[in-house]
């Protein structure tokens, strides 16, 4: 019987301890505090403002509600043949495929069958003139075919999240296949702008293409977004965009704007005249006016694990923290005013140590990573605690049998 009660114990201090290793809490999205600014109205349908790299929304005004891009589709594009075509010396020749984009009416730089144009040339012609025969021919150098290049286009946009969106074509001409939303466009631009080469041309005003081969004549390429060029709608701090326009749209913009070491996103979609651009403005002004970046720290005192974004006047002193693991993670969550801001996902085991200060802020202190145990100690532990748990069902029955003949011997 003493057997039995130790190995029950056994039993029970394993379990705590599987239990408590992998339990996990959950983390559920919410709207932001109450006490957050105000945020302003907009006249185009949707939009929505996000910090590049916390990822926090700022705004949000039917942000997941589908729409049509437009040409606005020519980040994604962009976004691919630079990740996919290293020299950008590298030079292209036009076949007949462009005719059918050569249409009246289509954004085009009148590209000539048997024309040479460089890739980076072919890149300032898709972000700043939206030529669409420039994009289905470089989907075509890319991927081999259109239909091959737009499947990269949809399985890209999978893996930087987007959960509303659905590509045809290259250059965003209507079809009731093609749509977005806000969100998801300014999960492409944000990852779009990590990319210095796109920077460049996107946040480019003025391009100019020169004779080739074809076209005798040099070919002088504007940005059609009115926040990186000089006029009434100019912006300091914009750093690449792109319009887009058909009827079925209406006016959309995408566009992204640095100040004070935060990285804004904003896109609106579907409005009439210049609201695109107002719109972008007070969105803008709206989220540096208002909203600060701060570094998180947890594993490491010099390297922030994330970013976390706070009105004016508030900062990391004022958040609540939670962690929880499973399935090798840790996770920790960040609120305010029981709102989750921020989560921050890292491997286990690790251990952090932090001491707080006059000002209740959670200040890193030697955090370090420290492996608490071999790789293979829940395997392990699973396996000991079937086996303590058969151990126990067998001490049971032995006891029962035992107990039965003693009252045989007895009778």
């Amino acid at each position: 019987m003493k057997k039995f009660i130790n190995a029950r114990k056994l039993f029970c201090f394993l379990f705590i301890f599987l239990l408590t290793t992998v339990s996990s809490l959950p983390v559920a999205a919410a709207e932001l505090p109450a006490s957050f600014p105000e945020a302003p109205e907009i006249t185009n349908e949707t939009g929505v403002l996000l910090e590049l790299e916390s990822g926090q929304i700022l705004f949000d005004k039917g942000m997941d509600e589908i729409r049509y891009p437009a040409s606005t589709t020519k980040v994604m594009t962009t976004l691919l043949i630079l990740e996919n075509v290293k020299d950008l010396n590298q030079t292209v020749t036009f076949t007949d495929v462009i005719l059918p984009d050569l249409a009246p009416g289509n954004s085009t730089i009148n590209a000539q069958v048997g024309e040479t144009l460089t890739v980076e040339q072919c890149l300032y012609a898709i972000m700043l003139a939206s030529a669409n025969e420039v994009c289905t021919q470089m989907a075509i150098q890319v991927a081999g075919s259109v239909d091959s290049f737009v499947a990269m286009m949809n399985q890209r946009a999978d893996q930087l999240g987007c959960k509303n969106t659905h590509f045809v074509n290259a250059n965003g001409l209507p079809d009731p296949n093609h749509y977005t939303t806000a969100h998801d466009l300014a999960l492409i631009l944000a990852e779009a702008v990590k990319n210095e080469n796109f920077c460049k041309i996107a946040g480019t005003a003025n391009y100019t293409i020169p004779a080739t081969n074809k076209t005798p004549y040099e070919r002088n390429l504007e940005n059609h977004n009115s926040l990186l060029t000089d006029g009434d709608y100019h912006y300091d701090g914009a750093i690449a965009g792109k319009t887009g326009h058909t009827e079925a749209a209406k006016n959309t913009l995408v566009t992204a704007a640095t100040r004070d070491d935060m990285t804004l996103i904003c896109v609106v979609m579907r409005s009439d005249g210049d609201a695109r651009f107002t719109d972008t403005i007070t969105l803008f002004d709206y989220g540096f006016n208002n909203f600060k970046k701060y570094p998180l720290y947890w594993e490491s005192t010099e390297t922030p694990s994330g970013y976390v974004v706070l009105p004016s006047g508030i900062d990391t002193g004022n958040l609540q923290t939670a962690d929880s693991v499973s399935n090798g993670t840790a996770t920790r969550t960040y609120s305010y005013q029981g709102v989750t801001l921020q989560s921050i996902t890292v491997p286990f085991p690790m251990e952090t140590e932090t001491r707080t200060t006059s000002d209740m802020s959670l200040i890193p202190q030697g955090t370090w990573q420290k492996p608490l145990a071999p790789a293979y100690l829940l395997p392990v532990m699973i396996l000991l605690l079937a086996a303590e748990t058969a151990g126990c069902i067998a001490l049971i029955i032995r006891n029962i049998i035992e107990g039965k003949h003693r009252k045989t011997k007895q009778a």
